[in-house]
């Protein structure tokens, strides 16, 4: 539970005693760009972690302007994903982008106002799918909501996408774009440390169509 000096990078504060939950919570954000700082006593929490999780009860005079208990969310990856969300983009937002390249292996970008929420690589179109609804859904209020699916490459996937999720996004006042453009240049934007090669197509699909979105 020590403290990063080091790091300068976005920062979420844990502070709690179930180490249960405090190993989920880690494990999850890990697939995010940010660090979680876990501490058992809130005044070794770093002044920059602005928001913080804890549950409710065990430290009722926490003084931190965004404070998220575990007790508020159904799941701790909706709680992992708040937390991000607060800690990168703020409590409010316009625009919801979801880019997939569904390449050999699919990857896919989630950004809100254009700041990369998390990406991801999947071995299971399920599993994407499931991810792109829970997403959508979770940000329903978002003035303008666009998934985004390269099309450059194996069509029998990006047809079996469409099918499962064009009838329900599109009821959902989300707008599906389709690009048959190559878009895996290399050098057209930094890869994110960590990053995969298919979650990097996916960003690049993103930032190739932002402007237009905007």
């Amino acid at each position: 539970m020590g403290v990063d000096l080091t790091y300068s990078g976005p920062k979420i504060g844990l502070v709690t005693l179930d180490l249960r939950l405090a190993s989920a919570i880690k494990r999850l954000a890990s697939a995010y760009n940010v660090k979680v700082i876990h501490v058992a006593d809130p005044r070794d929490l770093p002044l920059d972690a602005e928001v913080v999780i804890t549950r409710r009860g065990e430290f009722p005079n926490l003084d931190r302007s965004k404070v998220l208990y575990r007790e508020d969310f159904a799941s701790v990856e909706e709680l992992v994903e708040k937390a991000v969300e607060l800690t990168i983009v703020g409590p409010s937002y316009e625009l919801v982008i979801v880019a997939i390249d569904p390449g050999k292996n699919m990857g896919a970008v989630y950004l809100l106002d254009g700041k990369v929420i998390k990406s991801r690589r999947y071995g299971h179109v399920e599993d994407l799918i499931n991810d792109v609804k829970r997403f959508m859904n979770a940000h329903k209020d978002a003035e303008r909501r666009y998934l985004l699916l390269g099309a450059a490459s194996n069509l029998q996937l990006v047809k079996r996408i469409l099918g499962e999720l064009e009838k329900h996004l599109r009821e959902e006042g989300v707008t599906i774009i389709v690009s048959d453009e190559s878009f895996t240049r290399k050098g057209f934007v930094p890869k994110v440390k960590g990053m995969s090669k298919d979650e990097y197509s996916a960003l690049i699909l993103t930032l190739k169509n932002f402007l237009k979105l905007r």
